[in-house]
């Protein structure tokens, strides 16, 4: 899970390339192409500009979030984000997706994408908490912050990053506003009995174990 929707205004449907690379997870920052018109991940240059976010997720691997899969978007579970938490009192947690057909690739069958735009709300993961540089940001995704589309690099910490996630960081002169902080990061609650999140964290809340660290953005795409 990499996003959680508040409320949209419009969802729209793209063509895109299925079988193509990079990896573009759901909540992710996309562009068009400009030859094509297909969907790829927005990377803060004025060809890729961000139209919308990623309602769905293209994987070149035979799953979306195992560490076996070869794919890109693939997690070490344990690290706390997006976990599906088993086990006898959240004992063990692993990554897993909820479609398996056509190899985990949810536009691989269609060869169109949802891409939510012109505005709305949303929780996701799918933000930067370290610069290319390698500042922390997490102190910047402050309520009222500017959020851009992200270059791409690598993070030890976040894994391979192709760009497309949000970030507070303007790196050029192609960047736009893409959306505004309005509440985290902070562990969302899954539902699941547990004590990671408490009753007063969020209405939905309760005291449940956690999907993850996400961030509540508006979107001004």
């Amino acid at each position: 899970m990499a996003l959680i929707e508040v409320f949209h205004v419009v969802a729209s449907q793209f063509e895109i390339d299925a079988t193509a690379t990079p990896d573009i997870p759901q909540g992710s920052l996309v562009g068009l192409n400009t030859v094509t018109g297909e969907v790829q991940l927005s990377v803060n240059t004025a060809a890729t500009r961000a139209v919308g976010v990623a309602g769905d997720s293209r994987s070149a691997g035979t799953t979306s979030y195992t560490p076996e899969s070869g794919s890109a978007l693939s997690r070490t579970a344990g690290d706390g984000t997006g976990a599906l938490v088993t086990g006898a009192w959240g004992a063990g947690d692993r990554y897993t997706q909820n479609r398996v057909a056509d190899n985990y690739n949810e536009v691989l069958a269609s060869g169109k994408m949802t891409v939510y735009h012109s505005g709305g709300e949303f929780w996701t993961d799918m933000y930067c908490t370290t610069a290319s540089t390698g500042a922390d940001l997490t102190a910047a995704l402050v309520p009222g912050a500017l959020l851009y589309a992200s270059t791409a690099y690598a993070d030890a910490d976040e894994g391979p990053d192709f760009g497309g996630r949000f970030t507070t960081q303007d790196l050029n002169t192609f960047a736009w506003v893409c959306g505004q902080v309005l509440q985290g990061p902070l562990d969302y609650p899954s539902g699941v009995p547990g004590t990671t999140t408490g009753f007063t964290q969020l209405p939905e809340g309760g005291n449940s174990l956690s999907w993850g660290h996400f961030v509540r953005v508006k979107l001004l795409i």
